[in-house]
């Protein structure tokens, strides 16, 4: 490493001057939704106290973002192999990270940062379920000096045996705009949809809850709207086009100029129209590789990544930030990644699939029995009569009935020398792989009413998360955790 560098970070460090600036427009961002509450008195009737409240909202949140800024300082102990941090006016915090325990540190550049030509640096730990050190704003010298000290720190980490396997010659690969487009264009249908219509409903609980007339008068149309097959119709079409919509426009902003480039050590991963994120990435650390495929995916020959590192160690904690994705990459630059992250193939497989029993348990529960319920509302209650009830109820049986199907068709445990492989998915069909050694616990269990049929639970841990299969063979399943079990117990090789 340049002793320079050495040298500057030895000593304690301040953000960028211009940095409050940077925080206190992104405290305003934060804030925004707050801004509306700030309206309702001028709403009323009351427009000097809505500006009076709006001013001392602003002269409190500029206030609040310098001394975030002044009583903020880091530096490197190369001695002691730690990062350093103090932070704080009224409640001191100094926080001193081992090198070793730093997994992963990602560079972003917002649209704020781009207007002063600044950078954020953030560095994720495996014992944190957020992000343990948020540098707000450094220049891009500075930026540039982060990259550096997390190459090193990366070097230190890996072992002999891991450092030799990864001695490959760099090489990079670029996910294309008109691959985003495709992207765009066949994920993420069911989260889209389902944060849409929360969104509405939010919206229109805020202004009922502030007595606007306005959601009460969406509502009466609403109910007093003649729903024909027509008018049906033109929903579901409006409804698809705005999900499809407002994918693609997400998806080419988020992951704009998608670049991954690969040196001896480590993936450097670079995206953003809007916010630029800049991640290194440690083949080490990473703790599940999945693939994620839907019909119109494997049409166009393209799948979705994910990469998930170790995170919080409350595993019901969702962590976003200890997870990379790879939008709509093709099966070659797949087997890129994966070669790089692994240095191995899967290699000869044992396959194990669920009991037919899965399969029917999930046709009685959710399809059977709400469509049932479903028809004997329509037969009893006079708001469901008509014959788009029928017609919604045999929808409702067809669709659920092949979505069971799907779920057990699609689910499956795959076991090699070195990974475990799991499936399932009824419309996009993900796929986790796990390295034996990187294995936490893996617990079987069985409930009262499988012991007759020889069937049973898996649940395995992994520092990245948790993988659960359901009504497999009980035996089957004991050999291979007592085979994974000997595997982790018996390996070397260090998982973070």
């Amino acid at each position: 490493m340049d002793p320079l560098i050495i040298q500057k970070f030895t000593a304690f460090q301040k953000q960028s001057a211009i940095g409050s600036v940077v925080l206190f427009f992104q405290s305003l961002r934060k804030n925004s939704f707050n801004f509306i509450y700030l309206l309702f008195p001028a709403i009323k009737g009351n427009v000097k106290i809505s500006i009076f409240l709006f001013l001392g909202f602003i002269v409190l949140i500029a206030l609040f973002a310098y001394i975030k800024y002044y009583f903020f300082k880091y530096k490197f102990d190369f001695d002691k192999s730690a990062f350093i941090v103090h932070k704080g006016f009224l409640e001191k915090t100094n926080l001193s990270i081992p090198f070793e325990k730093i997994q992963q540190i990602n560079i972003n550049q917002n649209l704020i940062h781009k207007l002063f030509n600044l950078y954020e640096v953030q560095m994720d730990t495996a014992g944190s379920s957020s992000t343990e050190v948020d540098i707000k704003a450094v220049s891009k010298s500075v930026a540039n000096d982060f990259k550096v000290i997390a190459e090193e720190i990366k070097k230190l980490s890996l072992s002999t045996t891991d450092s030799e396997s990864l001695s490959k010659i760099e090489a990079s690969f670029k996910i294309d705009l008109n691959t985003l487009i495709k992207t765009g264009l066949t994920t993420r249908y069911f989260e889209t949809l389902s944060l849409i219509i929360g969104g509405l409903f939010l919206g229109l609980q805020l202004l009922d809850d502030y007595d606007l007339s306005f959601a009460s008068d969406l509502t009466n149309i609403a109910k007093e709207a003649d729903y024909s097959y027509g008018l049906i119709a033109c929903l579901v079409l409006g409804v698809i086009a705005t999900v499809l919509l407002t994918n693609l426009i997400t998806t080419v902003i988020k992951f704009y100029k998608y670049k991954a480039t690969r040196s001896s050590k480590n993936l450097e991963i670079k995206y953003g129209l809007i916010k630029t994120k800049s991640v290194l990435l440690s083949p080490q650390k990473v703790q599940q590789f999945k693939t994620a495929q839907n019909w119109f995916q494997k049409l166009l020959n393209i799948v979705d990544i994910k990469i998930n590192q170790a995170s919080s160690e409350v595993s019901s904690v969702k962590d976003v930030r200890s997870s990379v994705k790879v939008p709509g990459c093709t099966l070659a630059q797949k087997q890129v990644l994966f070669d790089f992250i692994y240095g191995k193939a899967v290699g000869e497989e044992i396959i194990l699939r669920p009991s037919l029993r899965k399969f029917l348990i999930n046709f009685m529960f959710f399809s059977l029995l709400p469509s049932t319920g479903l028809l004997v509302m329509h037969l009893n209650l006079d708001f469901f009569k008509g014959n788009y009830c029928r017609l919604f109820v045999l929808f409702f049986l067809i669709v659920t009935l092949y979505a069971a199907w799907r779920f057990y068709k699609n689910n499956a445990l795959f076991v090699s020398k070195n990974f475990i492989r799991s499936q399932s998915g009824f419309w996009d069909v993900t796929t986790t792989y796990v390295e034996h050694y990187k294995i936490q616990s893996a617990i079987i269990s069985q409930p009262v009413w499988y012991k007759n049929s020889d069937l049973g639970d898996l649940l395995i841990f992994t520092a990245g998360g948790q993988i659960r299969v359901r009504t497999y063979n009980y035996t089957s399943l004991k050999l291979i955790v007592n085979n994974i079990l000997y595997n982790v117990e018996t390996s070397k090789r260090k998982w973070m």
